[in-house]
């Protein structure tokens, strides 16, 4: 289940992704695909699905493009539910489900980009680390780990060290796994030394923003630095940056499997 973004096509309403999947992807030799996968404070529990809450520079991309190609954006609301012995694995799996109809649709795996917010950014990568083979490229943002499913289960500060050392295992050794990874100085829920050992992948680009001004916002009046990919200041300074990368890697990907 989700909504298509589609431009001037898009869904309006969430459906299921099989009953509209050939309607908004009339070309899918041409067309770029962004499954996108949102965070959550549940890890899963009692979310609500909100489409409308996607970054507005995905919608974009829907009505405007990337350099001439065609972009559909696919807002996934998530069915798993993470458990504590293997946070993030639900989510990757049912992405992977996901990956294999699109594929069923004849959509190249060369267009097929997972795009994600903390949790849904954890899920992006994850899914890249179990099945790199099926798509492109991750887009990340804020990828978190487990914080906000252990502090609502209230027992982030007995876990916190072991998610983070499992998490960190499972994507640590993912040499085929390309993505960019945007982190954010000043995030509590994601702080950027975490993820900086994606830096040593050889297909990972991973941007840090700074700071620069040391008035604790990222973006005049952003007060959470986790969001910031949601502020024009995102658009201004690093769309490009992320277009470039959608371009470079939609004609140059190589898979070493």
């Amino acid at each position: 289940m989700g909504q298509f973004f589609n431009g001037a096509a898009s869904s309006n309403q969430i459906v299921p992704m099989g009953q509209e999947l050939a309607s908004h992807v009339p070309d899918p030799a041409s067309t770029i695909f962004m499954l996108y996968n949102h965070g959550t404070n549940w890890g899963g529990h009692f979310q609500d699905c909100e489409p409308d809450s996607m970054p507005d520079f995905l919608q974009f991309w829907a009505y405007r493009g990337i350099a001439d190609h065609n972009v559909v954006v696919f807002y996934l609301c998530t069915q798993e539910v993470e458990d504590r012995a293997a946070i993030g694995k639900a989510r990757s799996i049912e992405n992977e489900g996901v990956l294999d109809r699109l594929l069923a649709a004849g959509i190249p795996r060369q267009n097929i980009f997972v795009v994600g917010h903390s949790g849904g950014a954890s899920t992006a990568l994850l899914t890249a680390e179990r099945a790199p083979e099926k798509f492109n490229s991750a887009i990340a943002s804020a990828p978190g780990y487990g914080f906000a499913w252990l502090e609502a289960e209230g027992e982030g500060s007995n876990y916190l060290d072991i998610e983070y050392s499992k998490w960190r295992t499972e994507l640590v050794t993912a040499d085929d796994m390309s993505a960019f990874v945007f982190a954010y100085e000043g995030d509590l829920y994601s702080p950027p030394h975490q993820a900086t050992f994606l830096r040593s992948l050889p297909k990972v680009e991973f941007v840090t923003i700074h700071d620069e001004n040391g008035d604790g916002e990222l973006c005049r009046g952003l007060d959470e630095p986790h969001f910031f990919w949601w502020t024009q200041c995102f658009v201004d300074q690093n769309l490009g940056d992320l277009e470039t990368f959608v371009i470079d890697r939609l004609n140059d990907r190589q898979w070493d499997l």
